[in-house]
């Protein structure tokens, strides 16, 4: 409980830092920023920002799940303060370094989404099996939050990133609705050997038990989705 309560402290005093941070940089005080970003994360994660910023995404998650923390507030928190430092960086000219945190930051974000998700579909099936419909749209209402991600997913459209976190951002495309976007994503990530065929076949038998007008809407058309089902059986061959 007291560990709880001292990332909830953490996490509410977020916002005011990310805004500090983004004043030292119109103010070109990059140093500064990235000096108080680093004590966030030493606080975040118990470790020194130099090695948190080394680590893989796959590794920050599972410190935090290893302190019993790792729930989609902390995800989402240390992913708006990774994104915040990737900015900083690329002020500074540091362009590698700010696309691997930009990419780190992704992926918690998403990692949180989908951790919501999960809850928010479990809360759904509970209550409508208890016939609680109209507390289902009031809950759906009261958590719709910003997007996030959103940003992140549309700088880091045509960059190559590690399977798991093109994984997330696939997914988060086409749970969105965006099926063109998730399609771009998945054909990059087979190009690039980082998705298996039967992946990519997945993702076209899910669309096509869509309807037309749900297609329609997310960018890829019925036709399209069959001529891309067939290019990737030509591929297979």
């Amino acid at each position: 409980m007291l560990q709880r309560d001292y990332m909830m402290r953490l996490i509410a005093g977020m916002t005011e830092a990310l805004g500090a941070m983004m004043g030292l940089r119109k103010q070109q005080k990059y140093e500064e920023a990235l000096a108080l970003s680093g004590d966030l994360l030493e606080k975040l994660l118990r470790m020194k920002p130099e090695l948190a910023r080394k680590l893989s995404a796959e590794d920050l998650i599972s410190m935090l799940g290893q302190r019993g923390t790792a729930d989609p507030d902390d995800l989402r928190a240390l992913g708006r303060l990774m994104s915040a430092e990737a900015d900083t960086m690329e002020d500074m000219g540091r362009e590698s370094e700010a696309l691997s945190l930009r990419g780190k930051a992704l992926h918690m974000l998403l990692a949180a989404e989908v951790e919501e998700y999960a809850h928010a579909q479990t809360l759904a099936e509970g209550l409508l099996a208890s016939g609680g419909v109209e507390r289902i749209i009031g809950e759906q209402k009261d958590e719709k939050r910003a997007d996030d991600s959103a940003q992140l997913l549309a700088k880091l459209a045509n960059v190559r990133l590690p399977r798991s976190t093109g994984l997330l951002a696939a997914a988060a495309c086409e749970r969105r609705g965006q099926f063109d976007k998730a399609e771009n994503r998945w054909y990059a990530m087979l190009t690039d050997g980082d998705a298996r065929a039967s992946e990519v076949a997945a993702f076209y038998e899910r669309l096509q038990a869509m309807t037309d007008d749900r297609l329609e809407a997310g960018g890829l058309p019925r036709e399209e989705v069959l001529l891309g089902a067939a290019e990737l059986d030509r591929m297979k061959e």
